[in-house]
């Protein structure tokens, strides 16, 4: 289930720390642990009116072969939301619990995020905005405004340490 599904059932926003999750709750989190964080991202990008055309969360076999959790937020070529400097390639930021957070092209210009893998949302926002006014120039990149970790990220941690432990994944 992706973060934007999740919204729509009314998950954005539920904290594990204030209450008990339902059976079906828990058993998305423990699965997907990523999609509190994608949630966050999620709001975050549409605080500054940077709606995605798509945004998901999930699991997918890595280039090694090995599980890997992962966020994308997509404005195709032609997208509204995307500026002239970056309208005819699109846009794509994507997170990887392995590499971090990224930015890439249809044209496969790509920058690496210097923000921490759990970066606060509002950074992965700032991030997004930039590369949406004014593409993946090489000669402008982003440069984060401030330090800055997502206020959940120790929990998340947490999880992704026990995911890294799991040997049930579905392959």
């Amino acid at each position: 289930m992706t973060a934007v599904n999740e919204a729509r059932a009314g998950l954005i926003g539920k904290s594990t720390r204030d209450r008990k999750l339902s059976v079906g709750e828990a058993t998305r989190i423990l699965v997907l642990p990523q999609l509190p964080y994608a949630d966050a991202v999620h709001a975050a990008l549409r605080a500054v009116s940077l709606e995605p055309a798509c945004f998901e969360a999930g699991l997918r076999r890595g280039r090694t072969g090995t599980p890997e959790l992962y966020v994308r937020a997509v404005w195709p070529a032609g997208s509204p939301a995307l500026t002239d400097a970056a309208r005819a390639n699109g846009l794509t930021v994507a997170w990887s619990h392995v590499t971090g957070w990224s930015a890439h092209d249809a044209e496969e210009h790509c920058a690496l995020l210097d923000v921490d893998a759990l970066a606060a949302p509002e950074l992965v926002a700032d991030a997004a905005r930039h590369y949406a006014r004014r593409g993946l120039d090489e000669t402008r990149p982003w440069v984060p405004p401030a330090d800055g970790r997502w206020s959940e990220a120790v929990y998340l941690d947490i999880a992704l340490a026990r995911f890294e432990e799991r040997t049930d994944h579905p392959w």
